[in-house]
């Protein structure tokens, strides 16, 4: 795949061999395809590498994630709603999410390193907003608070897939997680 965009074929592809890197990030081409339900010449013909495949959903990833920020900031929401626009958005993406999370092979690329890097930087000083509105404690480190986001948003993403919530309700619960815990509702 080249560094243009990809075509419909490639990203259809991509919607479909995301979430297995996201669940078995250290599977093969072979295995890949095989999970997949694709062929390894199909695969092989988008794709001529695992290091391109890798790429490929990494870069998929970094858009749809910058994608779905973008609608989020154009709303000029409040901290709190804007925390929970921003997971309504981000959970139906929780397999890309995770994959850049956990995938260490995609950032020996320098455009996909800078990037997930400036998205660091976004989602800190979101967490910023966050603490100085008073939606998330000051003396929590924004690490903790940026591995729980993750966290949320790759279980809220698993718990739909698997039937477990329904997609409707997965961003109200990730929220009232990470805002008040798992404890009863403070009235």
């Amino acid at each position: 795949m080249s560094d243009s965009t990809p075509t419909k074929t490639q990203q259809a592809l991509l919607q479909t061999l995301t979430p297995v890197l996201a669940c078995n990030p250290g599977a093969s081409l072979s295995e890949i395809a095989k999970q997949a339900g694709i062929g390894r010449a199909t695969l092989y013909r988008h794709f001529a590498s695992r290091d391109a495949l890798v790429k490929a959903v990494a870069m998929d990833a970094i858009a749809a994630f910058d994608q779905a920020t973008a609608e989020v900031k154009v709303q000029n929401l409040n901290a709190g709603d804007a925390l929970l626009a921003f997971l309504q958005k981000v959970i139906p993406l929780g397999d890309r999410f995770h994959f850049l999370a956990i995938e260490p092979a995609a950032y020996n690329d320098p455009e996909i390193a800078t990037a997930y890097a400036r998205q660091l930087q976004e989602l800190n000083a979101f967490i910023t907003t966050l603490k100085q509105a008073g939606f998330i404690a000051v003396d929590v480190p924004k690490a903790w608070v940026t591995t729980a986001i993750d966290s949320l948003i790759w279980s809220a993403w698993s718990a739909v897939q698997a039937g477990d919530i329904a997609p409707n309700d997965a961003a109200a619960l990730a929220y009232r997680t990470l805002i008040q815990g798992l404890g009863p509702l403070k009235s």
